[in-house]
């Protein structure tokens, strides 16, 4: 078991507060984009759960850095960009399937094919919802979260092989 230190606290407490900024951020760019217009229900759902799906990749994307930690600084950025884009997108698929059946779960096909196509259906859904119409807000919050894990996220020094 490994020793808790001072900077493992502190990169635990970081991680955490980056991952509510990143969650309340998403959630309040597409509730600022929805503002003042209908939306259907589909959409209802994805605004939902978005805030969540930036809190989770947040989250993932900090904690996958360690394998990016002896690397530089433009590898750490695009290693964390890469990681949040794909997280991102994946648990927001995730979230809304769990979200549609939880909520109408009479109305769902329980088999394995039909869960298949409810969550590969969702993810696509999910995805149409974030990128139509595009929206750079996003891609500017992905650059910038990858850049704050680049340099504030796991680091460890480079070393040399001879």
């Amino acid at each position: 078991m490994e020793k808790v230190t001072f900077t493992k606290v502190v990169g635990f407490v970081l991680a955490a507060a980056f991952a509510i900024v990143i969650g309340v951020s998403m959630w309040a760019l597409i509730i600022g984009d929805y503002m003042n217009t209908v939306m259907n229900a589909q959409t209802q759902h994805t605004v939902r759960i978005i805030g969540f799906a930036g809190m989770l990749a947040a989250l993932v994307t900090w904690w996958c850095q360690r394998f990016a930690a002896r690397r530089g600084f433009i590898v750490r950025t695009a290693f964390a960009l890469f990681i949040f884009v794909v997280a991102f997108c994946s648990f927001g698929g995730l979230l809304r399937f769990v979200y549609i059946h939880a909520t109408y779960p009479s109305e769902q096909d329980w088999t394995l094919t039909g869960l298949y196509f409810a969550s590969l259906n969702d993810f696509y859904t999910f995805l149409l919802d974030m990128l139509i119409p595009p929206r750079p807000s996003y891609a500017a919050l992905a650059v910038g979260a990858a850049v704050y894990v680049a340099i504030f996220g796991p680091r460890e020094p480079k070393t040399v092989e001879i």
